[in-house]
């Protein structure tokens, strides 16, 4: 070939390139397929240090889950390290086996990268994972410090089994974890009215295998008991239902008989009219006249049994539930003691047949034993004809 037929052979090469990459800048064009280098095969990104070291004949490559790039790159070189620690290689080969097999766990974007690193650019395992570590940190997951545990919350509808399992993996993932800064997490993440948080809050725990050793014994309470709910027959609730009295049936009403409707309608006053622009409002039974709190009359309820008509139990909370208030009769949130209308309606009924009247102030023992007795002297007193204090006399007929 003549010296102006290779001239022109470079020209025309060097036009088709520049020509090759306007299309490549076109945007939506396909860029043009590229033809591979004669002896492209024998390029090699490794040193000669790696690239001269023969394999081992009866080396495998662990299976492992391929990176692309996606996830944290640490993770997958310390599974990989791991792996290949499994396998049997000689110390002098070792270096070369490791820079060789780490293509092979590569797929996807990562794979492109480590292609098209510079030839003879890897002379050591410690030198690739740091340039792929620089080439993918925005993949990586940022450290987790101890600060992290108070995210964890249980849910309402959570079981504490579920709950724990999500707090331990948390905190697994954490370096570097204080104890008592996981111990206060977990208190906090539990729900407020839970038996464990109480539990907890009573009793101080110094490590944190106390605290799962306690929270372990709860959750086979909680399941012990869903278990035996599950399980236990249909028959035997229609038993006790059968068994519970008709007072339990109905719920508490107020004696509407005809002698008290009519005592209250002739004593009733008219209304004027500055009354009947007033709100109507509903009155519920009065316990002021008990000289004992709220708290202790529900302990005296707790004492007394059977005879005592508790309320059912409360379903799971509405979200617009006051938890900051406490029933000590319900034995749950959403309105204090002293508030609870079921609480004054049934002391009401226990007073009418004689209960509780220990705990009734002075002053209202002392009003009860006047009524008594006015209604006795009204009873055993004599009665008299009625005087005549004028006479009338009327003619019938002719």
């Amino acid at each position: 070939m003549s010296a102006e037929a290779a001239y022109l052979e470079a020209m025309l090469t060097k036009r088709l390139g520049a020509v090759e990459t306007m299309i490549g800048r076109l945007p939506g064009v396909a860029p043009p397929i590229r033809k591979s280098n004669l002896h492209s095969y024998v390029d090699t990104l490794f040193s000669d240090e790696i690239a001269l070291m023969e394999m081992p004949r009866k080396f495998t490559l662990p299976t492992m889950k391929m990176y692309d790039g996606t996830s944290d790159l640490d993770d997958h070189i310390a599974q990989y390290k791991q792996r290949m620690f499994t396998t049997a290689i000689q110390k002098e080969c070792r270096e070369a086996a490791m820079c060789k097999g780490f293509g092979s766990s590569l797929t996807g974007a990562a794979l492109q990268r480590f292609i098209n690193l510079p030839n003879g650019s890897i002379s050591s395992f410690a030198s690739l994972t740091d340039l792929f570590v620089e080439q993918f940190a925005s993949s990586r997951n940022l450290e987790k410090i101890a600060d992290d545990l108070y995210e964890v919350q249980q849910k309402r509808d959570e079981s504490l089994r579920v709950y724990v399992g999500r707090f331990n993996k948390e905190k697994v993932s954490i370096p570097s974890c204080n104890t008592s800064t996981a111990i206060s997490a977990f208190k906090r993440g539990l729900l407020p009215d839970g038996d464990l948080y109480k539990e907890l809050t009573k009793y101080q725990c110094r490590t944190m295998e106390d605290v799962l050793s306690r929270a372990w014994a709860q959750i086979k309470w909680e399941e012990d008991s869903a278990y035996r709910q599950r399980c236990s027959p249909r028959s035997d609730s229609r038993v006790v239902r059968n068994e519970r009295t008709s007072r339990d049936d109905k719920p508490y009403q107020r004696p509407r008989d005809e002698n008290t409707m009519s005592e209250r309608r002739n004593t009733h006053r008219s209304l004027s009219k500055a009354d009947e622009r007033r709100p109507k409002s509903i009155t519920w039974p009065d316990i002021s006249n008990l000289s004992i709190s709220h708290t202790h009359l529900v302990g005296v309820l707790k004492e007394m049994g059977g005879t005592v008509r508790w309320p059912p139990k409360m379903k799971a909370l509405d979200n617009r539930r006051d938890t900051s208030k406490w029933c000590e009769f319900h034995d749950y949130h959403g309105h204090k003691t002293e508030d609870c209308i079921s609480l004054k309606m049934e002391v009401n009924e226990l007073l009418k047949k004689g209960h509780l009247r220990e705990y009734l102030s002075d002053r209202t023992h002392n009003r009860i034993d006047g009524e008594r007795n006015k209604q006795i002297a009204i009873e055993n007193a004599t009665v008299s004809p009625p005087k005549h204090d004028r006479v009338i006399n009327v003619i019938f007929g002719g």
